[in-house]
């Protein structure tokens, strides 16, 4: 059996052996820091959500085997060799086969990392682990001072089921991992699954989360918003533009939009485009970046509007792991095929810099990218997740009684935890 170092090194020498010559090898990066001066055009945002469950067996504070990762040890190995390494170090390729750049897609992706996913990174590979946070301040660099990585929730919980306290521990959580990784505040905050609510909302707001990135089919309608109205300092907004209602996925994901919360507070959100994003994850769509290119080009508004940004989500596995090789696609796009059609890679925060929402939206009450009905995937017989074989009437059951466990232990938490702190909940909030 090939060990996984070994197939670092059989990547290595595949590199040198197919490469003319170390000068070839362009790392196109060092000739493309200079700061975007450019507030016009198509903008392309392409957005990679790197997430992995703790697999760790708690006694042993280790991965044990998984034999359907074989060769590899377990899943994380596996998907870091396929997907997380190579899209650091990927590879550019001319039509002779041989390698002409070796991109950090990091500097180019918007991206999310799961904070289990990028502990486990940071002590599987270092190095790995400091390209990511490299590519970020690049980013920064290039972007005038707004980096690609936004952070995420801690645990991949679904926001809408948890109490107002996890709400508020898992935003807290998120971002506290992501200052002690990237040295800044984040910006954004991707949502487990995009599931949302008000009440999430609103707690976002209140941790100085700027935006979020939620699919089209959980908006509900949008207006224009009058143009007095749209500085980032004002929570006043129109009352008199007709509404447009785009519950079937119909809204425009060209531009931001400014949802007005009850408390007079707002929260801007990127409505990703459903169906090139879906192409991405699940068809043949990064087959080739010519393909690739031509399907986001199809997606460009013709409306002479001075500038739009073209966003797509999916899985950040995708690249490389779901599709074998697709790293060499996105680094081919970002540094060759996108800059040739005259297209500007950004991220949303560089985005929304320049070009705040001129409208708003209202989203549907309670939502989430995976699920039809809401959130009931994750706590009722939905018949989301299954294929007409089983079902999952099980599903209400468990949520009733691990909701259950957690308001009993609320009370024993807050009974004991008195006699050892002066807050036990903000020591919690703190812990991380």
């Amino acid at each position: 059996m090939t060990s996984v170092a070994e197939l670092l090194v059989l990547q290595a020498e595949e590199i040198k052996s197919t490469a003319k010559s170390t000068a070839e090898i362009k790392h196109y990066s060092t000739l493309n820091n200079d700061c975007l001066d450019t507030t016009t055009g198509v903008y392309i945002t392409i957005h990679g959500h790197f997430y992995q469950p703790p697999r760790e067996n708690p006694d042993l504070d280790t991965i044990e085997r998984q034999p359907t990762a074989a060769p590899f040890h377990d899943w994380n190995e596996r998907i870091y060799y396929e997907c997380y390494r190579p899209n650091a170090f990927a590879r550019v390729l001319n039509d002779q086969g041989e390698v002409i750049d070796i991109v950090n897609n990091y500097e180019y992706l918007s991206f999310n990392i799961g904070p289990t996913l990028i502990s486990w990174l940071e002590d599987y590979d270092l190095e790995v682990y400091q390209r990511i946070l490299e590519a970020d301040k690049k980013s920064c660099v290039r972007l005038n001072g707004h980096g690609n990585a936004i952070a995420q929730v801690y645990n991949h919980i679904i926001l809408p089921l948890a109490n107002e306290r996890d709400k508020y521990t898992q935003i807290r959580w998120g971002k506290a991992d992501f200052r002690s990784r990237f040295g800044r505040e984040p910006e954004g905050m991707w949502l487990a699954e995009t599931a949302v609510d008000y009440l999430t909302l609103e707690a976002l707001v209140a941790e100085d989360i700027r935006f979020i990135i939620l699919a089209p089919s959980q908006a509900q309608r949008c207006r224009p918003i009058p143009s007095e109205h749209t500085s980032e300092h004002t929570s006043e907004h129109n009352t008199n533009s007709p509404w447009q209602e785009v519950g079937g996925a119909q809204i425009d994901p060209t531009r931001p939009y400014r949802c007005f919360l009850k408390n007079g507070k707002f929260i801007d959100i990127f409505f990703y485009d459903g169906p090139i994003s879906r192409d991405m994850g699940f068809n043949d769509l990064l087959s080739s970046t010519e393909h690739f290119a031509k399907r986001l080009g199809q997606a460009v508004r013709g409306d002479h509007r001075s500038a739009q940004l073209i966003a797509v989500a999916t899985d950040g596995e995708t690249f490389g792991h779901h599709k074998t090789g697709t790293e060499k696609c996105i680094a081919y796009a970002f540094t060759h095929e996108f800059p040739e059609r005259n297209w500007t890679v950004t991220n949303f925060a560089h985005y929304l810099s320049f070009n705040p929402p001129t409208w708003e939206v209202v989203l549907k009450p309670v939502t989430a990218w995976s699920c039809s009905h809401g959130v009931d995937r994750w706590q009722d017989d939905c018949g989301c997740g299954g294929d007409g074989k089983w079902h999952q009437r099980w599903r209400r059951p468990l949520r009733n009684a691990l909701d259950w466990l957690r308001d009993e232990l609320i009370q024993v938490y807050q009974d004991t935890g008195s006699q050892f702190f002066h807050d036990p909940w903000l020591a919690r909030d703190e812990y991380i």
